[in-house]
């Protein structure tokens, strides 16, 4: 999601990480750069609704600054640092332990096995291939 409001620019992507502030005067009388950030705002805000799945919309429809989407968006799909050491170590436990379920197809094996493999790096725990493995019988 980061790349993608890289993508729409510089300052979009920055208007997600701060909250912004209106300012107390009319419209008229905006000075430029509050007129940039109000308009990279916009943009992100458009950006992020648009990019998102039903799921996704339904659980940040009351937020109403584009910051507060963005962190929740943040919480639900990294969580917390509890959260992800906890997923963390039930992918880890799983990769250790790993063996095919009775009555298993080899395509469902190898999905399983994959969602494991890919899950560790991207909650940025690596994979040491030099493990020894555990014979599961």
């Amino acid at each position: 999601m980061t790349v993608f409001l890289q993508s729409l620019g510089s300052q979009v992507a920055k208007a997600v990480t701060k909250p912004f502030m209106f300012p107390e005067s009319d419209e008229d009388t905006w000075s430029d750069i509050t007129l940039k950030e109000f308009d990279a705002i916009a943009k992100a805000h458009y950006s992020l609704l648009q990019a998102l799945n039903d799921d996704d919309v339904s659980r940040v429809i009351h937020c109403k600054i584009t910051h507060e989407i963005w962190s929740h968006l943040v919480v639900t799909h990294e969580g917390t640092s509890q959260v992800k050491k906890a997923t963390i170590d039930l992918l880890r436990s799983q990769y250790e332990i790993f063996y095919m379920n009775e009555n298993e197809s080899i395509y469902n094996m190898i999905t399983r096995f994959t969602k494991i493999s890919n899950g560790l790096p991207s909650l940025g725990d690596s994979i040491d291939n030099d493990q020894k493995v555990r014979k599961v019988i």
